[in-house]
């Protein structure tokens, strides 16, 4: 149990480890299909900023940035996954069930949004000109459960999910938004809780996807024309 806490009290809010420590057979390590919700962030300019700082500066703010995406990510139910390097990949409704996750996903993605934008006026991140979060959402199957040698097992979840919503993240370049969500996710939403920004290709995706913002965001000051644009982004 204690190597079970371990495992997971750097990913999950608290109350979730003791769920998963006091009832251990819930969690299937070996591997299982479920839906989930795929979150991706990223910071605007992030590699430039690097370029044209003190390392000790840049790792304080980033080590300040990060605390609260992942804090934000785990009090609406999600799971940080991994940190890459600027950005978190984050699941929601795993390892446990999580009500609604969507909803919880699109809400976490607008408490960060609203909280990193108070922490660029900070001193420091004003003096290091931090640029804004991008996030990207998508909901669908995945497989998840442990991936890696036995030296070093990693919980993650795999599928295209995973990919599309990472690739959501750079949409948001496309449309200059801050919050891209896939029409899976979008679909489980109420009406008027999302935006249509349009149609885009997307590598690895035939025919064309409809993505969508969070409806108020302050980039929608008019409605989403119809149209189409290639998309030349991914990982």
């Amino acid at each position: 149990m204690r190597a079970l806490r371990r495992r997971f009290e750097q990913h999950l809010a608290a109350d979730v480890v003791r769920k998963l420590v006091d009832a251990p057979n819930v969690l299937r390590l070996g591997g299982e299909s479920r839906e989930v919700t795929a979150m991706f962030t990223d910071i605007e300019g992030f590699t430039s900023l690097t370029d044209r700082s003190e390392a000790s500066e840049v790792l304080r703010l980033l080590d300040e940035y990060l605390t609260i995406v992942t804090d934000t990510v785990l009090a609406h139910g999600g799971m940080v996954d991994k940190l890459i390097g600027d950005g978190v990949f984050a699941l929601f409704n795993a390892p446990l069930d999580l009500a609604d996750h969507p909803r919880q996903a699109v809400a976490a993605a607008r408490a960060i949004v609203a909280a990193t934008e108070r922490f660029r006026k900070t001193p420091l991140a004003l003096k290091l000109s931090l640029g804004r979060t991008r996030i990207g959402i998508e909901t669908g199957p995945a497989i998840v459960g442990d991936v890696g040698g036995t030296s070093k097992l990693d919980y993650t979840a795999l599928g295209s999910v995973v990919n599309t919503a990472s690739r959501l993240e750079g949409i948001n370049k496309e449309f200059k938004t801050a919050i891209c969500i896939g029409p899976i996710a979008a679909s489980k939403l109420g009406a008027h809780e999302t935006v249509r920004l349009g149609a885009i290709k997307v590598r690895g995706r035939s025919p064309e996807m409809e993505v969508f913002t969070v409806a108020g965001s302050p980039e929608q000051k008019e409605p989403a024309r119809n149209h189409t644009t290639k998309q030349r982004h991914g990982k």
